[in-house]
């Protein structure tokens, strides 16, 4: 199945240059754990070494995952913080009628 992915030009700093340039080289310790990480990942790709592409997509995909769980730890504080008193006791009361439900179905 084949996909399109929309094309992005980037500027790197040299420092980001050299980084990327490290992990597509075999041999360097950045490119041993880059691929380490892509094994344990399931994202290997046995018949060929990665390239600067492949990287920087990972990368992405990286921020991308840690943005979503900021976003969701964000969501759940203002839930948190938007629950009252009375929602505070219904929910004490929900939780305690179904541990007494679990207990009489155990018993």
């Amino acid at each position: 199945m084949a996909t399109t992915r929309q094309r992005v030009n980037l500027t790197l700093t040299d420092m980001e240059q050299r980084l990327l340039e490290a992990i597509v080289t075999g041999g360097t310790t950045e490119h041993e754990i880059f691929v380490n990480y892509l094994e344990r990942t399931g994202q290997a790709e046995t018949d060929r070494s990665p390239v600067v592409a492949d990287v920087v997509h990972v990368l992405l995909k990286l921020g991308i995952e840690r943005l979503e769980e900021e976003a969701a730890e964000i969501s759940y504080a203002a839930e948190a913080a938007s629950t009252t008193d009375a929602d505070r006791a219904i929910i004490a009361e929900l939780r305690d009628r179904h541990l007494a439900t679990a207990a009489r179905d155990d018993g």
